[in-house]
């Protein structure tokens, strides 16, 4: 025999539904976040293990070690991405607050970033440059800080931190380095042309119409800074750091649209119950 629900049951049932579509959009997003913050702990916490392993302890501060990075970033989104996972599913408020609350605390923190360094730009570039003098001092002591400061020098086309005289703080290229064949030189990767990984043998010992025919010149501090400043490249810079943002506006806005719903579910049944329980005095 089937059931009868009195027309209140019906209405409470069809009235207190969450939103289905919201409820596994929040969802699959967080999965796939969940999945890809995994992969990038796994990555980093690898080459943390590996570079231990092997003894190479890395000279780079501890915000450019590519794998200090990529455990950092893969935590928060691994963490954050399963409190949405689980909030969503198990329809836990206190969950998707948390959540919901967490991504608004980081939205805030980014802009707060990016308005204090551009307030504050000449002495940020000023403490930047400082940090990254032992980067160079440090040039031959770490297999990922050389590929970084190689990559960098080669593809922006530029040679030490605020030119090539900043190389003369590495002990293999000082001046006063006679064993060294690199003593007054600068890394391949400053030449403009570096088939031949000697090209920068003693050329900070030229003049500098010399120097400027066979190396870059230009600080790779400036030269990054006004890579990212050409328009090409701003407009990818602005295109990337804006669907980030986006990501996170629309997590949060669906973890609070959920919550809503959940609270209105709650307060519609419990109305329900009320009356219900007042129908069968």
């Amino acid at each position: 025999m089937v059931a009868s629900h009195s027309p209140l049951q019906r209405q409470g049932s069809r009235d207190s539904e969450v939103s289905l579509v919201v409820k596994y959009l929040l969802f699959a997003l967080n999965l796939l976040f969940w999945i890809v913050g995994g992969l990038t702990l796994g990555v980093g916490i690898y080459a943390k293990t590996e570079k231990n392993l092997g003894n190479l302890g890395s000279k780079l501060p501890w915000f450019m070690d590519p794998a200090n990075l990529f455990i950092i970033m893969g935590s928060v989104v691994f963490v954050l991405a399963f409190l949405g996972c689980i909030g969503s599913l198990r329809e836990n408020i206190a969950i998707l607050k948390t959540f919901e609350y967490t991504i608004d605390i980081l939205l805030l923190l980014e802009v707060i970033a990016v308005i204090y360094v551009y307030a504050d730009r000449n002495r940020v570039k000023r403490n930047i440059e400082s940090m990254l003098k032992n980067t160079v001092i440090n040039y031959r002591d770490d297999v990922d800080l050389q590929s970084i400061i190689d990559w960098t020098q080669e593809n922006v086309k530029c040679c030490g931190i605020q030119g090539p005289d900043d190389w003369e703080l590495n002990i293999y290229f000082n001046h006063s380095t006679k064993a060294s064949p690199e003593a007054g030189g600068v890394p391949f990767s400053c030449c403009k042309n570096n088939m031949n990984t000697q090209c920068g043998y003693k050329v900070r010992s030229l003049s500098t119409s010399e120097r400027q025919a066979v190396i870059y010149t230009d600080g790779c501090v400036d030269s990054v800074i006004n890579y990212f400043l050409n328009e090409d490249n701003l407009v990818l810079l602005i295109c990337v750091a804006g669907a980030m943002v986006l990501l996170q506006l629309i997590t949060t806005g669906l973890a609070h649209n959920l919550v809503n719903g959940i609270q209105r579910q709650k307060a519609q049944w419990n109305r329900y119950q009320s009356a219900l329980d007042t129908g069968m005095q």
